[in-house]
C-alpha cells in the first residue's frame, strides 16, 4: 500500500474527502516523526512502538571484492511489533 491508497482508505472509513484525508494523515506522519527526532518512544496500542536507537560502528565485507569497510555509528529507527499484532501475524501462518 503506497500513500495514495491509504488515504483513499482513510477517506473512506472517516468519510472524508481525499484532500481532508491526506492533510489529516500529513499531519500525523509529522508529529510522529517529530516526536522520534526528539528521541521519544511512540507507543500504539495493539501495533507497536516505534524508538531512535544508535546503531554502533560495525566492519563490513564487500561480498564480491573482500575489501572491509568501517561503517561508523548512526541513529535509526527501530519498530517492535506488540505481542497483540504479532499474534494476528502468526494467525496468519496457520490459515
Amino acid at each position: 500500500m503506497n500513500a495514495t491508497e491509504l488515504v483513499a482508505v482513510l477517506a473512506q472509513k472517516l468519510k472524508l474527502s481525499k484532500p481532508e484525508a491526506g492533510k489529516r494523515l500529513d499531519n500525523m506522519v509529522a508529529s510522529l516523526t517529530a516526536e522520534l527526532i526528539e528521541s521519544n518512544i511512540i507507543s500504539i496500542t495493539n501495533f507497536g512502538n516505534f524508538e531512535v536507537k544508535k546503531r554502533d560502528e560495525r566492519i563490513n565485507v564487500h561480498p564480491e571484492t573482500g575489501k572491509r569497510m568501517l561503517i561508523p555509528p548512526k541513529l535509526v529507527v527501530k519498530f517492535k511489533a506488540s505481542p497483540s499484532f504479532n499474534k494476528k501475524i502468526k494467525e496468519l501462518n496457520h490459515e
